[in-house]
């Protein structure tokens, strides 16, 4: 027992961990998914999904899954708040010795004791002091498992979080003249697989850096300067949320002939925060061919292509690749194709070109 335990100290010290991604399991189609790990060996090891650390003291299979907050939870914990997602991990043979829960916090003197877990088993809620914090994770040894959950002692004034600023480009349909982005300021240990799902399944995740720190109940607002462009609203506060529900904080409407956005995050004071290019997927250029392959119109594009091009553009995947072969297709075919396709265009789907 005593070299067990020596053995899980030397683990926990450790900053040898080792990534693994984890098997899904259940219907991908359902909101909560859950996940296995079948470890082969004792280690740390680290789950690309959620950022989660398990510490394994020998071989043995874990089953976990990330939920959502239920506000009784929190009745009778005074001022602590959920300071990241809540977990439900079961363990078949006892292997699994910690936990390491990631985190968002910037570290200082002043809130380096704010962090503590709640472990949530038979109706009850036991708060667990940390045995380590550092500037990713949450570290606690555990005896029995069930719900956990990170929490945080509130200050006032709020200490800075690190954030993520997260862009989705809603889907265009037919007729439609503005180009509409969705903007997140979400906590830096929310993953961007769930906000997706839960809130953006007909919407294009946009990649950019978007990293900044952002201080929890602050005013901020969303600025674009380009022509045709506008933020609702005009200013929002910054909550740290961790789901069910992942509205958008901003809403930006663009012009289709817009490309390229330069947007910046400001505080209260005026002061800039976050600055970043974007570039649209979809643009003036692009909505009428996903247009017609959203709507199941291929008599369009057949008529102006042989039937081998045809094939491929049908055939290919995601949409940015259909696109771009149906791009090169009408370029190669010269003057004669692009009219040809111009003409089809206004005569079957004239309301995208009017």
């Amino acid at each position: 027992m005593l070299f067990q335990k020596f053995f899980i100290s030397l683990l926990q010290s450790s900053e040898d961990v080792e990534v693994f991604t984890p098997e899904l399991r259940g219907d991908e189609d359902k909101l909560e998914n859950s996940y296995r790990f079948v470890c082969a060996h004792a280690g740390q090891f680290q789950c690309s999904l959620t950022s989660l650390v398990f510490v394994m003291a020998g071989e043995g299979e874990v089953l976990y899954g990330v939920e959502s907050w239920d506000p009784c939870q929190l009745d009778g914990l005074g001022q602590m708040q959920p300071a990241g997602p809540l977990y439900n991990i079961d363990c078949f043979n006892g292997s699994l010795s910690g936990l390491h829960f990631p985190h968002c916090e910037i570290l200082s003197e002043k809130n380096k004791d704010s962090l503590a877990v709640a472990h949530f088993t038979g109706g009850n809620v036991e708060t667990m002091k940390p045995l380590k914090v550092t500037e990713t994770h949450v570290m606690i040894d555990i005896r029995d498992l069930s719900l956990f959950g990170l929490l945080k002692r509130m200050f006032f004034p709020h200490s800075p979080v690190i954030a993520q600023v997260l862009f989705f480009e809603r889907l265009l349909y037919a007729g439609q003249k503005e180009n509409i982005l969705d903007v997140h300021l979400l906590p830096w240990n929310v993953r961007l697989s769930k906000v997706s799902f839960f809130s953006h399944r007909d919407s294009e995740h946009i990649i950019t850096s978007s990293k900044c720190f952002l201080i929890p109940g602050s005013e901020y607002s969303l600025c674009c300067e380009a022509e045709g462009t506008s933020v609702q609203p005009t200013t929002e506060r910054f909550d740290c949320n961790f789901g069910p529900n992942f509205h958008p904080t901003f809403e930006v409407f663009v012009n289709l002939n817009t490309v390229n956005l330069r947007l910046r995050l400001l505080d209260s004071e005026g002061r800039e925060i976050w600055n970043r290019r974007i570039v649209l997927i979809y643009s003036i250029s692009t909505v009428f061919f996903k247009s017609i392959y959203l709507s199941n119109n291929l008599l369009l594009i057949s008529s102006v292509m042989i039937a081998d091009a045809y094939s491929k553009v049908h055939a290919a995947e995601p949409r940015q690749e259909k696109m771009r072969l149906l791009l090169d297709v009408l370029d190669s075919g010269g003057a004669v194709v692009k009219a040809e396709f111009c003409r089809l265009l206004k005569e079957k789907e004239h309301y995208l070109v009017d």
